[in-house]
């Protein structure tokens, strides 16, 4: 993964913190209900939205290694097909 995929990940889930904190403030701000019944409401968008990062960086990572290991792959091939011509050019 390039320096400039991990900072795009990083803005997004930078981003994606800061916007809920700001949800949660303005939320909290505007809500016409008790304080208990608020809390418990942000406590579990708060969980929600801890779950939905958790499951988008799982499939961030997928990712990562999927490709991680189509490269592996690859350059085994180019290895084998190197250590092929070494052979077949010094017979």
């Amino acid at each position: 993964m390039s320096n400039e995929s991990k900072n795009t990940v990083l803005a997004l889930i930078g981003g994606a913190v800061a916007g809920a904190a700001i949800g949660v403030a303005v939320g909290m701000l505007l809500a016409p209900e008790k304080g208990e019944q608020t809390r418990e409401k942000v406590r579990q968008k708060m969980q929600d939205f801890e779950e939905d990062i958790m499951d988008k960086v799982d499939d961030i990572l997928d990712k990562v290694v999927s490709k991680a290991e189509n490269l592996v792959d690859k350059s085994e091939e180019i290895a084998a097909d190197i250590n092929v011509d070494e052979t077949e050019t010094t017979k």
